[in-house]
C-alpha cells in the first residue's frame, strides 16, 4: 500500500514544526545560560587583569617611595657632615701659618 503524495506533506510539516518548537523550548535556556557564563568569564578576565595591573603599579610606587626616602636621608646626612666640616675648617684657614 502506497501513501499518496498529498498525505505525506502535512506529516512532514507537522513533524518539522513540532521539532522546531521543542528545539527552541529546550535549547534556548541552555544557550542563554551559556551566553551568561561567557559574559561572566569575560568580565572576570577584564577585572582580573585590571586588578593585577593596579597591584603591580601600587607595588612599584611603594618601592620608589622607599628609595626616595632613603636618598633623602642620605642627602640630609651628607649635608650635615659637610656643614660640620666647613665649621671645623674655617677657623684653621684663618690662622696664621706656624713656624716651619
Amino acid at each position: 500500500m502506497q501513501i499518496p503524495g498529498y498525505d505525506i506533506a502535512p506529516v512532514i510539516i507537522g513533524v518539522t514544526l513540532i521539532l522546531s518548537v521543542s528545539g527552541v523550548l529546550i535549547l534556548r535556556p541552555i544557550a542563554k545560560r551559556l551566553g551568561d557564563l561567557f559574559e561572566a568569564m569575560a568580565l572576570e578576565r577584564s577585572n582580573k587583569g585590571g586588578a593585577q595591573e593596579v597591584a603591580r603599579l601600587t607595588d612599584a610606587v611603594s618601592r620608589l617611595t622607599d628609595r626616595i626616602e632613603t636618598i633623602e636621608d642620605r642627602q640630609d646626612f651628607t649635608e650635615r657632615i659637610m656643614a660640620s666640616l666647613e665649621r671645623v675648617e674655617t677657623p684653621s684657614r684663618l690662622k696664621a701659618p706656624t713656624d716651619r
